[in-house]
């Protein structure tokens, strides 16, 4: 007993009890951090709603990335050949009712087409439309990002320097510029006489095909009428259309 008195007594004294001072100064340095640490978060919030907030202002007053993306509202569509899908999503069906999406209105008893996202791209328009600059009717594609890409005039205007004409059915790159005219009645495109549906243009405004309406002079040549005239993209003529680059849908 005399041996464990004698070893206990040293630990005790070694072990210094803290004054109230100390006490005080170490709570009150604890309550800080905590404070501290509280603000950080706190601020750390804040600043994450306001740039949501901000964000889907932007959305609102930008109308999304697709103006013509799906409003969620399903179309009604007949049962019939037409209807399609794509994994568990509607691809196009005949409409059993008139659809709105985005902008535009889509008429009954005609097809729709959707992209893979639920995106507009292709129905016939309930009434003549203004689609990004072009007064459109019957017939209106969209790419999947919802640029315009084609349809059947409502009236004349010029495309990067092309005149193309109310009824004239028009499609267009990705970039804005004209690819493709299905001319209602025979024009001058480039300076060839052109009729019906196979005539193209390069990205560049090139003329690219042509099917003549009239005889025609190309490279001191005497070319018939009814004849499909290829030209590259610097106004050449090739001497067989394959030689050009195509879609896989023109």
């Amino acid at each position: 007993m005399g041996s464990e008195e004698g070893t206990a007594a040293p630990y005790l004294e070694s072990r210094a009890i803290p004054t109230l001072a100390q006490m005080s100064t170490a709570f009150r340095a604890h309550t800080l951090r905590h404070t501290l640490r509280r603000m950080r978060w706190f601020l750390y919030a804040t600043l994450l709603g306001s740039l949501c907030a901000c964000s889907k202002k932007e959305g609102a007053r930008d109308g999304g990335s697709n103006p013509n993306a799906s409003s969620g509202k399903a179309p009604q569509c007949v049962n019939d050949a037409h209807k399609r899908q794509s994994g568990a999503k509607l691809s196009a069906c005949t409409l059993a009712a008139d659809w709105s999406i985005g902008k535009l209105k889509c008429r009954k008893d005609r097809l729709l087409e959707l992209h893979p996202d639920g995106a507009l791209k292709r129905c016939s328009l309930v009434g003549p439309t203004d689609v990004s600059g072009f007064g459109c009717q019957e017939n209106t594609e969209l790419y999947e990002d919802g640029k315009f890409k084609g349809c059947k005039l409502t009236a004349s205007k010029t495309v990067n320097g092309i005149d193309v004409r109310a009824d004239d059915w028009i499609t267009v790159y990705k970039s804005g510029t004209l690819k493709r005219v299905q001319l209602n009645n025979p024009a001058k495109l480039k300076g060839l006489p052109c009729k019906g549906f196979f005539n193209y243009f390069h990205e560049n405004g090139q003329l690219k095909k042509c099917e003549l309406a009239d005889v025609a002079k190309i490279d001191e040549q005497e070319v018939p009428a009814g004849t499909l005239v290829c030209l590259d993209d610097k106004g050449k003529r090739v001497s067989d259309c394959k030689l050009l680059n195509w879609d896989l849908l023109d």
